[in-house]
């Protein structure tokens, strides 16, 4: 091959690329350099052009620079390169083009060397974005919220810190760090949230002077009681010097062409293949020596990614234009072992010094990955992560786009999930996911295949139906109320509200459409919702009587006991019936705590006891929003306060403990007394009577338990 053959692969080559010839004094010292041959893309990063370069030397080009100081370093390094026949790689700021470049430099012979110049700005002004607090840290852990706030920050010394503890801890990621580089962490959040895998990414120190190198291990903890993310920080240096060393030992800049990491493929005036660099070797599996004459057809072989049909060839267009063209951005290189693999880049002519094309250079990437992170950040941005549904967002983009007369009528069906919350309060966030799940696959199964459904809500869902009759909308709504009702989960039969409306003509506010599909949706919730919130009540309790079959025989009996002291007392029949209703359900929040703790027949730990103490307030959680039982819920929140305030959960002193809890107390404690628990052996009914004459004004009300204890011995100690 020619030296011009080359030379003319170079000048089309993304690396700046220059030929230089070093001048000495007298003694032999490099005083300057002269620029012989330069490729465009160096042309390129200096701004200048090559009639403005070649032929002339650093000082006439750079005199009136105001850092020709720093130039001067410039070629006193390059000559002392070439000089000793070696190469190196250096970065380097020009104030003048107010540009960073990575230089490697290579001598290939006495008193001449080439450049070649990485136009590195891009890195360095996101490298400089990175806050100082990443710069600084030496074996940090971060605990973060999944809404992005910092929680915790653990380090062996503060002083590593260069933003104090007190100001991260609940800042936002935003707050902390620039926009570019919270864009790029909350990305690796994702990944991270996505994959349930550890994500790592590595950063150098911005700062000139330090070559600390840094790796931030980002873990998704998944916990139902306090999901967060975990970035532990680590300073890599040493690996990193390791590994460049090992790099530079290996490598040392064997050719300029095979050192870039592109793929490059060289053809001749025909469009046959003679040259394929390692890169290109590896994309479409062909060596050197195989596809070395083949058409470049047959060794590169491009296809549109949607259509499939085959790419029109790059070097018989270079060939036929003399153009620079760009390869389109959906099209994919089918490598001989039958991958398919994104590629993006140019092609461009070689030309011999007559302008003649001798052949075409094609330089091209593969972005698998780029495009794959592109796709997944595309698809979270418009779908809800949990049920596969579109979002909110993408629904009002959708609404407006659709919003034309030719989609008219424009139908909206807008359904809200009954009794969410007391599934999260009953049974946990788990249960509440699974049944939003079901509803989603159950919308998705009954709709039309281009219906448009979004979660738009935390228990809110839209359907969009353009160009349908309100009628057909209705009956699309019935189908899915009528299907839903036929699934069961941990919380029984599941029920949704529906609403309807559509706009017919074009003067029509779709807002005010929304609006009216959404009111009709919640007067059917009102209507229906005391009606499906009780029978949840007794689905729930029905739960924890199969779940704890004991516990309906301990629940009627409180009940009893409770009426039979509540009577006693003078209370009045309607006080005495929610007494006791307050009695049945005192232990419905025992339906959320596992059996692996209810049924435990050991000595229950500090941990179970806790968990155990939690029942008071999950039985208020579940009943509190039921008009109907709201009065009970504040009943049986304190039923296990003591009369002397060491009780939970609010450690309520004497009177201050409402009377119907102060019974159901008393009641609670004889029952569970008598009949034991599985970690422990009941009491005779005269060792449990003497318990509670022991704890009058510790545990129990005195005037409460003597009125027990009156019933009990009126009733021969048998109830």
């Amino acid at each position: 091959m020619t030296n011009n053959f080359y030379h003319d692969i170079i000048k089309n080559l993304h690396v700046g690329y220059a030929y230089h010839r070093i001048i000495c004094d007298a003694h032999g010292a490099p005083v300057d350099y002269e620029f012989i041959e330069v490729n465009s893309a160096f042309e390129t990063a200096t701004g200048l052009i090559g009639e403005e370069i070649i032929g002339k030397t650093v000082t006439q080009i750079f005199k009136d620079l105001k850092d020709s100081e720093a130039i001067f370093d410039w070629i006193e390094f390059y000559g002392n390169i070439a000089l000793n026949n070696g190469s190196e790689e250096i970065e380097k700021y020009s104030e003048y083009l107010n540009r960073w470049y990575r230089i490697q430099v290579y001598s290939p012979e006495s008193n001449y060397f080439i450049t070649l110049l990485h136009d590195v700005t891009g890195e360095k002004r996101d490298l400089a974005e990175r806050n100082l607090l990443l710069t600084t840290l030496h074996d940090i852990v971060f605990e973060i919220s999944c809404d992005y706030h910092f929680t915790n920050v653990i380090v062996h010394d503060d002083s590593t810190l260069f933003i104090p503890k007190n100001i991260i801890i609940g800042s936002q990621i935003t707050d902390i760090f620039s926009k570019g580089l919270a864009d790029e962490m909350l990305r690796v959040f994702e990944t991270a949230y996505l994959t349930g895998k550890k994500q790592d990414f590595e950063y150098k120190s911005p700062l000139p002077a330090d070559e600390r190198w840094f790796l931030a291990e980002i873990f998704y903890i998944k916990d139902d009681e306090l999901p967060r993310y975990v970035v532990s920080i680590h300073d890599i240096s040493q690996r990193k010097l390791i590994e460049k060393s090992l790099f530079i030992e290996k490598e040392r800049l064997r050719t300029t062409l095979l050192s870039i990491g592109d793929g490059v493929i060289s053809t001749d005036a025909r469009g046959c293949v003679t040259l394929v660099n390692k890169v290109a070797e590896k994309l479409t599996g062909w060596s050197q020596q195989s596809a070395y004459g083949l058409p470049l057809d047959q060794v590169l072989i491009l296809v549109d990614e949607y259509t499939r049909e085959s790419c029109e060839n790059p070097a018989s267009r270079v060939l036929e234009t003399g153009a620079t063209i760009e390869l389109n951005s959906h099209t994919l290189l089918l490598s001989k072992d039958g991958s398919e693999i994104p590629v993006e880049d140019s092609a461009a002519p070689i030309k011999d010094p007559d302008g003649h094309i001798t052949g075409v250079v094609i330089v091209f990437r593969d972005f698998s990955e780029k495009k794959e992170k592109q796709e997944q950040i595309e698809y979270l941005s418009f779908h809800d992560h949990l049920t596969g549904l579109y979002n909110r967002r993408y629904f009002d983009e959708e609404l407006k786009r659709l919003n034309t007369p030719r989609n008219l009528p424009l139908s909206l069906l807008i359904f809200d999930v009954n009794g969410l919350k007391l599934t999260n309060d009953a049974f946990g966030h788990m249960a509440g996911d699974r049944l939003l799940k079901k509803v989603a696959l159950t919308m998705q199964k009954i709709s039309r295949s281009d219906d448009i459904i979004a979660r738009v809500g935390g228990d809110e869902f839209v359907i969009l139906l353009p160009q349908t009759e309100i009628q057909e909308a209705k009956e699309l709504a019935k189908r899915i109320n009528v299907a839903l009702s036929q699934e069961h989960l941990e919380a029984g039969q599941i029920s949704i509200s529906s609403g309807w409306s559509a706009k017919v003509t074009a003067d029509e506010e779709i807002d005010e459409v929304f609006k009216a599909a959404e009111n009709k949706m919640y007067q059917y919730k009102i209507s229906e919702r005391n009606s499906t919130r009780n029978e949840a009540i007794q689905f729930i309790m029905k739960t924890l009587y199969e779940k704890l079959p004991r516990e309906q025989k301990h629940s009627e009996r409180v009940s009893k006991i409770s009426g039979l002291i509540g009577a006693s007392m003078g209370m009045t029949n309607e006080e005495i019936n929610e007494l006791k209703a307050a009695g049945a359900l005192h232990d419905i929040g025992k339906i959320a705590i596992g059996n692996e703790i209810l049924d435990k027949v050991d000595e229950l730990s500090d941990f179970e006891w806790l968990e155990i103490r939690r029942h008071p307030e999950i039985s208020y959680s579940i009943l509190s929003s039921l008009n109907d039982y709201a009065p009970l819920a504040n009943i049986i929140l304190v039923h296990h306060e003591r009369y002397d305030g060491t009780g939970y959960p609010k450690g309520l002193v004497g009177e201050q403990i409402p009377l119907q809890a102060r019974i159901i107390a008393v009641a609670d404690a004889y029952d569970a007394m008598t009949y034991g628990r599985p970690y422990k052996v009941p009491l005779t009914t005269e060792a449990a009577l003497q318990e509670i004459t022991d704890s009058k004004y510790t545990q129990f009300d005195p005037e409460i338990a003597d009125v027990f204890l009156r019933i009990m011995s009126e009733h021969n100690n048998e109830l």
